[in-house]
């Protein structure tokens, strides 16, 4: 487990340190906007400040840790042996990851009721599962960090609109050009690239005369995701589609007037497709709420 320049002891301690880090993000978050946003104070429900802070440290997350791991995606330690090579820079951001995602999931359970995220604690428990293979049993590495560097790269967009939503500016044509361009991204990086990725590796571990457990654990890993990548895809798809629909009814009501870029205050929290109200021009849609990383929708 880990390496003789990378032991288990520096591999727990870089993991406990991220997530002290991102713990203390968050908390610095609220504090600043408590004090410099009046609107933080005075606007948003106390769940709705829990989850700008989550969203906020989450974003910040994804953008540091996808910018590093991508120059590791070409180093020829790990492409030339994608099942066993591992290096000092992969098992320093896979502990990041795992600090954070330790963060997050302890976040989510502590802050939010369990029945409104066990899809995203799913999602973060076969997450922390991959984690454990790649950091500290020394296996798939590569594929590992194709995983963080196109899943992750999503997110920053992905908090941005969950932030909007929150501040209630999720009405104007910014939100809606920015959920597009999030779909089509999520498209390219999570569905196109990864499964490119997870066929690579599934070729990767059936040439192998003999298969143990953990290889088959990381492709078990790896369908998951992007299994849950296929479903997240056509919620948004169908979540644009109705916020779109939303603008043109509205327009029409308006007498092709500018919209407002505020969500009225008395639209109920969204993020269902099932039972909303038949008529689009009446349909409050969250785009971040039922998709990736850290999209809580979870108030009471």
């Amino acid at each position: 487990m880990g390496s003789p320049t990378f032991p288990v002891e520096r591999i727990n301690r870089v993991a406990a340190v991220s997530c002290a880090i991102w713990t203390l993000v968050s908390v610095a978050v609220h504090l600043a906007a408590q004090a410099l946003w009046p609107a933080y104070r005075k606007t948003m429900r106390p769940s709705e400040r829990r989850q700008f802070c989550n969203k906020v440290a989450c974003g910040l997350h994804a953008a540091v840790l996808s910018y590093n791991q991508a120059f590791n995606l070409f180093d020829p330690v790990l492409t030339d042996d994608p099942l066993h090579g591992v290096t000092d820079d992969h098992f320093y951001w896979g502990s990041v990851l795992l600090g954070y995602l330790a963060y997050d999931t302890a976040f989510s359970l502590v802050m939010f009721p369990l029945r409104s995220g066990a899809v995203m604690l799913a999602h973060h428990v076969v997450g922390l599962a991959g984690c454990v293979i790649g950091v500290y049993y020394n296996k798939l590495a590569l594929f590992g960090l194709a995983i963080e560097v196109f899943f992750e790269s999503c997110n920053p967009l992905l908090h941005t609109l969950g932030c909007m939503r929150l501040a209630r500016r999720s009405g104007g044509a910014a939100y809606l050009a920015l959920s597009r361009l999030f779909v089509a991204q999520f498209f390219l990086f999570r569905v196109l690239i990864a499964n490119a990725y997870f066929g690579w590796m599934l070729h990767c571990v059936l040439r192998e005369t003999e298969r143990p457990w953990w290889a088959w654990a990381g492709v078990a890993v790896f369908a998951s995701l992007n299994t849950l990548n296929f479903v997240w895809l056509f919620k948004l798809v169908a979540m644009v589609r109705a916020k779109g629909a939303q603008r043109r009814a509205a327009k029409l009501r308006n007498g092709g007037g500018q919209l407002s870029t505020a969500t009225p205050a008395a639209d109920p929290p969204s993020g269902k497709l099932a039972g909303e109200p038949a008529d689009a021009s009446r349909r409050t849609v969250d785009l971040s709420a039922d998709a990736t990383a850290s999209s809580h929708n979870k108030d009471k």
